[in-house]
């Protein structure tokens, strides 16, 4: 998918409900960093976080993990200094329940 088409799909489930976010975070490689922090706003932990490599030529994602607060995206070996970290990432936080 296209960095274009990627955009289109997050602003119209953003349209259709505030429960699910994402987009595209940037950072720079240090050479040494291998856990890159994500914040998405939801204010509460995803019940579904996906995340995924943005750019070329960066390590494999080792694991991910979500709080109330981040996305934490955890590559197997540091990306180089200089290197141009993406990643894609989307969150949907849990439904409310409805009232009774």
């Amino acid at each position: 998918m296209e960095p274009a088409e990627w955009n289109n799909l997050i602003d119209a489930l953003n349209e259709l409900d505030t429960r699910v976010v994402g987009g595209q975070a940037s950072f720079t490689g240090d050479g040494s960093t291998t856990v890159f922090n994500i914040p998405h706003g939801l204010g509460e932990t995803p019940l579904v976080a996906i995340v995924g490599k943005g750019a070329t030529a960066l390590p494999d994602i080792d694991y991910w993990t979500a709080d109330s607060v981040n996305i934490s995206v955890v590559f197997k070996t540091p990306p180089p200094s200089g290197a141009d970290v993406r990643i894609w990432w989307i969150a949907v936080k849990m439904p409310s329940s409805p009232s009774a």
